[in-house]
Formats: structure tokens, sequence, C-alpha cells
């Protein structure tokens, strides 16, 4: 039976990072987690992670036929896609990330650090699919074109840390080209030519390629709670070097930041004191469900993701603060003799919190919303503070009264606090 090919096509896909980028090997020769090299030492992101995220997104199992193939035991499908690794035009900004594992006493139980690529880096990658008679039926475009819009709505991340912030990507031009089953001898002189931005006939900014398209069904509810910082912020960012402040906030490409990874920490914390408050039974089985978890028993490790996305922010007209003091010996509470203590701290400005809710096939995710609107609130009223040195007024926010929260879809606040405490 024939199965010619009647189709194909070919996207190179310029990116920006919009938020900095995790993904390892598994190599720790500087860190504790590398990001991946290849033999020439270039930083690159392989297109497994990339065809892996694609697939999730379209909740495609790996035994399930699809765009991307399926195997199931001698059954399979090589997939008529193919994407590339992704690949950065120049060379990123590699920097390092700490972080700690806090117990439920909010203790540090363990230290780590961590290779990343600075949000900013630019690369390309390349997606291509083949189509032959038997997947007439199959409509590639409407597919990807709902994957790269998953990509720029910040639904398609990538790498470790993703619904923390991280792997955050956004398209800034697209190149196409296609052929038809008359077209054998372009695509011959075209082949040879893939990577080639220039022999691409069709090139688009993301916003001209997507004039006229259906938005696909969104699969998140997105929040923006604009906030102030009423004092200072303080999130370690560690350094071994002399002329370094002992103790610096963190920063990303010279600007403040709070990771997504310490405001899910708040959130979670003070999520965990209204559900006590609020009389709930099972107080750990919902914070699992909504915030993911990672469960080790002896017959393996079991894993949930979590129903949040917690963005990166970015703290705007904020002033940083050096302060040098007399070093504490914290074992004594008495000064070191001839020790000094430096710090960097950053004071005012203003910024937002980005949340992203999944939404579920059993509408978990309102209750999931109401107990963000009343950690929102207590945010905005300067009950949760974020990072450290909290004791002396640190990490508190208030509300932007210049600016309202804001959804990316009509949202019921009534009905989102009903449907929490139908489930307490």
């Amino acid at each position: 039976m024939s199965n010619s090919v009647i189709r194909r096509k070919y996207y190179a896909v310029e990116i920006v990072l919009q938020s900095p980028l995790s993904v390892s090997g598994g190599a720790d020769e500087y860190t504790d987690s590398d990001v991946l090299r290849n033999a020439d030492g270039e930083v690159f992101v392989p297109g497994t992670s990339l065809a892996g995220a694609f697939r999730n997104y379209l909740n495609l199992k790996k035994s399930e036929d699809g765009i991307f193939g399926y195997s199931d035991g001698e059954k399979g499908r090589m997939s008529p896609v193919y994407v590339s690794d992704l690949a950065f035009t120049q060379a990123p900004a590699v920097t390092v990330r700490d972080g700690v594992q806090l117990g439920k006493d909010k203790t540090v139980q363990n230290k780590f650090d961590m290779e990343i690529i600075e949000t900013g880096a630019k690369g390309i990658f390349y997606l291509s699919y083949l189509k032959r008679e038997a997947d007439m039926d199959t409509d590639f475009e409407s597919i990807i074109a709902d994957i790269f819009q998953g990509i720029v709505n910040g639904e398609i991340r990538f790498g470790a840390n993703k619904t923390r912030g991280f792997g955050r990507l956004k398209i800034s031009r697209i190149y196409q080209q296609e052929f038809g089953r008359e077209d054998v001898e372009d695509w011959l002189t075209f082949a040879p030519q893939v990577k080639n931005v220039l022999a691409y006939k069709m090139a688009q900014s993301f916003k001209e390629w997507d004039v006229g398209r259906d938005a696909p069904c969104a699969r998140y509810i997105k929040m923006r709670i604009p906030l102030r910082l009423t004092g200072g912020i303080s999130i370690r960012k560690y350094s071994s070097q002399p002329q370094k402040a002992d103790f610096e906030h963190i920063t990303c490409n010279q600007k403040p930041i709070i990771p997504g990874t310490s405001w899910n920490g708040a959130i979670h914390s003070d999520a965990a004191s209204i559900l006590s408050d609020l009389g709930c039974a099972n107080i750990q089985s919902k914070l699992n469900r909504w915030f993911g978890h990672i469960e080790e028993s002896n017959s393996g490790k079991k894993s949930e993701q979590s129903m949040v996305i917690v963005g990166e922010s970015v703290i705007e007209g904020a002033r940083a603060l050096p302060v040098t003091r007399n070093k504490i010996n914290r074992f004594s509470a008495a000064t070191i003799n001839g020790a000094l203590y430096s710090e960097v701290a950053y004071f005012g400005g203003e910024t937002v919190l980005e949340l992203m809710v999944k939404k579920d096939d059993d509408g978990d995710y309102l209750s999931l919303l109401g107990i963000l609107m009343l950690v929102t609130e207590d945010i905005q009223n300067g009950y949760v503070a974020v990072g450290g040195q909290t004791a002396i007024g640190r990490g508190i926010f208030a509300e932007d009264k210049n600016r309202s929260i804001q959804y990316s879809e009509p949202v019921s606040e009534e009905a989102c606090l009903s449907a929490l405490y139908s489930v307490l």
C-alpha cells in the first residue's frame, strides 16, 4: 500500500529566555547540577527536552499514537515531527544559583547550588514535519500552532524548576519553508541549508505569524498581583570571593529578583496556616495536590506535579544599600574581635507576583484559586514575609493601590471561595 510523502514543512524558531533556564545532564564539575554542554563546551538544550515538553503539553502518552509517534511493546511508529536541539546564537551568561531545602520547621536540611542560563539569552531551534498520505486527517499546522502559542503564553516551560519560575521562553521570530509533492528539486536544494535562516522564504515576528489564528483553549488561569516593597529584602546570594559582600541579595542581569522558589515557600506556608485556621482535616493532602510533592518509599518514588506555576519577580526601582557592621558570633552573641560583616540588601521598589493555576477536569483548580486569593490578601496586608531576616522587617510587601490584580479570564471570587470551603 502506497504511503508517499505529500508535504514537508520546516520551521526555524528564534527565542529569548524570559526567565532563567536550568537543563542538566547530571554533571557536577562546577556545581551540584551543571548545565548541559557539548564536546566544544557550548551550552545547549537537547531536542528530547523540547519534544518531551511539547508531548506533555498535548497530553500525549508515549504509548499513544500522535504527531510525535509512539512505542507500545512491539507496536510503534516513528515520529513524523523532528525537533532539533536548542542552540544559543551567542554564548549565554551562565551563573550559579544557590538553594536550600527547608524542613517543616523552616530549618535548613540541605544546601545545594546549580548552574543556570540567565534571562535574556537568545537561541534558535528547528522543527519540521513530514506528512504522508496516511496522515491526511492530521492537522499538523494547528497542533504546531498550539505548541508555539503555548510557549509564548508560558504554559510550556523547559528544564528544572519550571513550576517555580524557570524555563520560560519567548518566540521572537519564525521562519518557514514548505514543499509539496511537485517540489522535490527545490527541497533537495534547500535540505543542506535547513539551519541557514536566509534559505527560508518566509520570515515573520511572532505577532505577525499569530495574526488571525484561533487561540488554543487556555490550560491555565493567570494571576498578576502588583506589590510594593515596604522595607528591605534579603534573599542570600552566596559568594566565596573576598571582595564581595558576606550577604548579598540575589540579582539577575543586575536587577534584584525574588525567585519563584522563595515565593512558593512563603505561599505554601501561609496556605497551610489558613487551612489550619479553617479547620481543614487533610491539610497535607490538599497541599500535596495543589503544590506538588515527591514521596519516596521502598516501592520507589512517587511524584505529583504542582498545579501552580510561580513566576520569578523582578523588583523595579529598588535601591541597593551596603551595610558594614561588627561580626557576631552566632553561638555566644558576642562580637568577634577585628571581624566585620558586610551586607547588600535592596529597599523599596515595585514588583509583580505572577501565578498560573492549571485547570483540571474535576474543578479542583477553583478551590486552589480560592486559597491563593486568601494568601494574596495576606501578602498585600504585610502578613507574609519573603526571604531572610524577616525578624527585622525584611521581605514585607503591601498592596499597590495604583494597579489592580489581573486575571487572564473572568474569575468569580465568590465561586472560588465557595469551592474552597466545600473541600475543607
